[in-house]
Order: C-alpha cells, then sequence, then structure tokens
C-alpha cells in the first residue's frame, strides 16, 4: 500500500547488515505475536508483518519465512530464558510474557527492549489537533489546497524520526503518492509477495510511486509546501530509471534526475485510510506527474529494488480487474480512471476439490464484506442449510441478542469467549452439533472469524472436507453496505464509528482465514456486480468441483477432471 523511500546513511556510520536483519526480524515477530490470539507459524508472522506494513522499506529475500524462522530459532537458544520468544510446539511461536501468563507455574519475564540501530530519517508528520476534525473521509478527497491549509498551519507540523512515527497514532506521517502518465499511457508496477494467496488478497500491481517527506526534502525553494512535491520528484527519480541504451549509467542517471526535476506535477488530492494501522499513520498528497514524449516514456525501467517490474496501461482501449491492484491503487483508478474498470466482483478459485457440493462450505470476511448475503444466498440456490455462528456465540455466552445490547458489546463479550478456556473449541463442537441435527448434510457457516475455531472444524469434520469461501470487499465498499444494511436513517453513522467495529479485536484474525481460503471473492462494486458473480459461482457448484475461473499461474493450477 506505501512505497517507502530508500535509506542511506554515511560509510563511517553504517550499521552492520546482518544485525540489522536480525532486528528487522525480531521487531515484527514482537509486534505481530503481540496482537496474536494463538502462537503462530513463522510463515503466518511474516505475512501479517506484510499485511501490517511492519517491514517498512526492508528489502526481504526469497524465503523470509524461513529468515524468520532462523532469526527466532537463534534468539531462543542464545538468549534461552531471557528471549522474548517461545516455542510453543514444532515450528510454532509466542512472546514468552503471554505463554506465562496463561500457565500459573510459570514466571513471566519482561526482556529488555532492543533499541533497532536504524539510520536516523526525520519525517513530516500533523499531530492529531489538525487532522482529528479533517481527515473524517475514507479515500480520495480533491480539495487539496483546504485541507493542506488546515493540517499544515493550524498547529505547527513537526518532524519526527521515522522509527518512533511508525509507532504513534497520535501524528500522520506525510508521504507522496505520484501517478505517471503519458497521454493515453498510465504507468504501473508489480511487487513480489511472499505467497499467493497475499497476492491475491493484497494486489501485486501499484499505480501509485512515492515516499515519506523527510526533512531533507525542505530548502528555500520547497518551504512553502513543506517540501511536498520535492518528495515527489525526488521518489520518481529513486524509484524510475530512464534507461537509454546508447547512453552510459552516469548519463542515464543524469537524464532520470532531470527528467523528473522538470516533469509537470498536477495535485489531484489528499488520500486518506484509516482501515489498517499502517493507513492511519500517514496520510497521502496523491500528483500526477505528466510526460509530454512518449519517445521518452517509454524508455523507463525500474529503479528500486522493491518493484518487480514496470508497464504501461493504455487507457483508450485497456479494461482492468480492479482485483489485480492494490487499496490505494483502486482508490486512485475508482476516482480518476473509472471507464477503464470491469464493474463486476470477481472470483478466485486456489482449491477447486474442496469446494463441492457435498462439502461444507464456511463463508468469512470482514464486516460490511457481504459474507451474510453470501451464506443466504449459497443456501438458497444449493438447499444447504445455513448455520449462523453469531447466534451459537451468543447461545455459548447465554448473552442478549445484538439489537438488545449493541454490536460492540457483544463484539467485546465474544472476543472474552473466544480467547478463554477451549473458546474456538467450543464453537466447532457447536457448529458440528447444528450439522448433526441438519441430518448429517452439507451446510453453509457463516462468519468464522478466528483460526484456531476453522482449523478445529476441519480436525473434526469428515477429514476435513471443508470449503473455504473468502469475501474480500474494499474497507470504503464495506462501509457503504454496512451503513446502508445496519444504520439505515442514521445521518451521524461516520466513518470512524464503522471503524470501531471494523477494527474490534474479536476481528484481528478475519485476514488469516483469508489466506488459507479455498476461493475468494473479490467484492468491490457493491451487492450487484456481487451476486452476478455469485450466479456464476453457483452455475459452477453442481455435482463436480468447480473449476478455476481462470489459470494463475500457467502449468502449476490445474483442474480435476
Amino acid at each position: 500500500m506505501v512505497t517507502y523511500e530508500k535509506q542511506t546513511v554515511s560509510e563511517d556510520n553504517r550499521p552492520d547488515q546482518v544485525d540489522v536483519d536480525g532486528q528487522t526480524y525480531l521487531r515484527v515477530a514482537e509486534t505481530v505475536l503481540a496482537k496474536a490470539l494463538s502462537p503462530l507459524k513463522a510463515r503466518e508472522i511474516v505475512e501479517r508483518g506484510i499485511e501490517q506494513g511492519l517491514f517498512g522499506d526492508h528489502v526481504m529475500g526469497r524465503t523470509p519465512e524461513k529468515s524468520m524462522q532462523a532469526r527466532l530459532s537463534i534468539d531462543i537458544l542464545t538468549r534461552a530464558g531471557f528471549s522474548r520468544f517461545f516455542r510453543t510446539a514444532r515450528g510454532r511461536f509466542a512472546l514468552r510474557a503471554s505463554a506465562n501468563s496463561e500457565s500459573e507455574s510459570a514466571e513471566e519475564y519482561v526482556a529488555e527492549k532492543r533499541v533497532l540501530n536504524l539510520p536516523k530519517e526525520e519525517v513530516l508528520c500533523a499531530p492529531e489537533a489538525n487532522f482529528r476534525d479533517v481527515l473524517t473521509f475514507q479515500g480520495i478527497d480533491p480539495d487539496s489546497a483546504s485541507i493542506l491549509k488546515r493540517i499544515l498551519t493550524s498547529h505547527e507540523p513537526t518532524y519526527i524520526a521515522r522509527t518512533e512515527a511508525e509507532t504513534r497514532d497520535d501524528a500522520k506521517q506525510f508521504i507522496t503518492y505520484v501517478l505517471v502518465q503519458c497521454g493515453e499511457r498510465l504507468l504501473f508496477f508489480r511487487r513480489s509477495y511472499l505467497s499467493r494467496a497475499a497476492e491475491f488478497l493484497r494486489g501485486s500491481k501499484c499505480i501509485g510511486f512515492g515516499g515519506h517527506v523527510s526533512a531533507a526534502d525542505v530548502d528555500m525553494w520547497s518551504r512553502e509546501d513543506y517540501g511536498l512535491a520535492a518528495c515527489a520528484r525526488r521518489e520518481l527519480a529513486e524509484e524510475i530509471s530512464l534507461q537509454d541504451r546508447s547512453a552510459n549509467q552516469v548519463a542515464n542517471n543524469r537524464a532520470t534526475i532531470r527528467l523528473f526535476q522538470d516533469v509537470p506535477l498536477e495535485r489531484l488530492g489528499i488520500l486518506n485510510d484509516d482501515s489498517s494501522e499502517v493507513g492511519r499513520r500517514h496520510v497521502a498528497v496523491v500528483y500526477r506527474a505528466w510526460i509530454s514524449d512518449w519517445n521518452v516514456a517509454k524508455k523507463l525501467m525500474k529503479g528500486d529494488s522493491s518493484i518487480k517490474g514496470i508497464s504501461w496501461i493504455d487507457l483508450s482501449k485497456d479494461t482492468l480487474d480492479i482485483a489485480d491492484f492494490e487499496y490505494w491503487s483502486q482508490l486512485c483508478l475508482r476516482k480518476f480512471y473509472p471507464s477503464t474498470l470491469i464493474a463486476k466482483a470477481r472470483l478466485q478459485v486456489l482449491n477447486s476439490s474442496r469446494l463441492t457440493k457435498d462439502h461444507l462450505l464456511v463463508v468469512a470476511g470482514r464486516v460490511g464484506s457481504g459474507k451474510s448475503e453470501t451464506s443466504t444466498y449459497l443456501g438458497e440456490r444449493l438447499s444447504h442449510p445455513v448455520i449462523r455462528t453469531g447466534e451459537l456465540v451468543r447461545t455459548l455466552m447465554n448473552a442478549p441478542s445484538i439489537t438488545e445490547i449493541g454490536r460492540e458489546e457483544f463484539q467485546k463479550r465474544a472476543f472474552e469467549f473466544i480467547t478463554g478456556p477451549n473458546g474456538p473449541n467450543r464453537l466447532a463442537q457447536a457448529i458440528l452439533r447444528q450439522v448433526t441435527n441438519n441430518g448429517g448434510r452439507p451446510c453453509i457457516v457463516d462468519g468464522v472469524r478466528n483460526l484456531q475455531t476453522f482449523e478445529k472444524l476441519e480436525s473434526l469434520y469428515h477429514g476435513g472436507d471443508i470449503g473455504l469461501i473468502y469475501i474480500q470487499t474494499p474497507p470504503d465498499v464495506a462501509f457503504d453496505m454496512y451503513r446502508a444494511r445496519e444504520a439505515q436513517g442514521t445521518l451521524s453513522f461516520s466513518y470512524r464509528d464503522f471503524l470501531k467495529v471494523y477494527d474490534a479485536p474479536v476481528e484481528s484474525e478475519i485476514t488469516s482465514l483469508g489466506r488459507k481460503a479455498h476461493a475468494i471473492v473479490y467484492n468491490s462494486f457493491g451487492m450487484e456486480a456481487f451476486r452476478r458473480t455469485l450466479d456464476d459461482f453457483v452455475s459452477l457448484n453442481l455435482k463436480t468441483p468447480i473449476a478455476p475461473v481462470h489459470v494463475i499461474e500457467p502449468g502449476r493450477v490445474k483442474v480435476r477432471s
């Protein structure tokens, strides 16, 4: 989502690279495990770290899950009982403090805090008092002049060490997000993710280049806008390279800098995304860089190691599947290039053998994603009973209904239940009792939220004959759907009100289910387009496995006959 700039450090002050790598992995592991509801494997720690933006601009190798496993194992081996980490089973890790607190016989140890020795970089930040009443929207507001005036002048913005800013919720870091266009062509690049599931859930394509606005971007010529435009130009020159085969590298570097110092910049709006932890700590100024000469533009190549490759979208004829793009790029495409998008939800089948009519089908997704509507629809079309896990949890807790106590209170009690003694197992057993009560026939299970619950269900049900369908919905679309369903006539229901429900602790593991999904449905345009894709899903789901919609990696995805 956020493109981070490269950090540099003088030769005399450069930290040992191995030590930086090791501490980066341990820092990510500590942050992820502190929020986890159960011990995690190294691969899951890395994927959650990527999802939360915790690796920053750290360039990972080809097998980061192995690097994470090695760093944790070495730390436990060398520090023994003084390690912050605790191996609970083969390949599964937890924080030692959390593991000890669950056992009366174990003494809790609070490890000495480590300080990551990274090069110091100060980034432009706005205090909460500046943006609290201004950045109340989710998405892009084109009134950038008015917003920047209020954020940058109401109280003096400040520069904070980036390592500190990444942990603070009372300040927003400014970054630039630059679209590069030449006539009817729009530049995009690809990122490389740890797994196919992570790529499908997050999208691997991006149309925005840029990074943090730092103190180094401000000089006597850029002071008026606090270095925003200067940052945009600097980031373009770092992330994109002009490569002329007839010139040497020094000449190409000079030509790249000259191109982006002179390119016209159009400020398009302010992008605010409070849907994730990393998003809440940033605000983006969206620009468009106009390159006039196609003969120059077509020589652009990637200049940053975090970029997998770059290419061009022909806006005059190409149609785009929005699910291929990262969320911030989705916001920009819907705002500035809506005519290029295919207004249809997408079905992505990852394991067709799990998705048959005679299997138990579990439907999962974030609040407002459309999972309950999906469950109801599939139940009607397949003539399967629908098991509502919310009702089962209410019964197990002996609690009033959501309409009586409100969703926030219900979520609080549900979190206490699922993290309490044997919570996931009790819910899994309750689901299976419902299956038995329905004569043992296949059912649709609506709303599993916890990874342990799903894994327990897999281990108990007919040798794991369970299909997991994950509904992936952009946060702003989820807000609109939730408000239409739950808050009709409530004009005061805001996006911040929605986030209290969306980010409740009981919802924290839902994205982990997405990475285990056997099919993902991308609900990017609301229910009307979504239902058309569900029709496609059901039409293929008869007595044979559902065939993948298309081959993702030629030669690797197979359709059973």
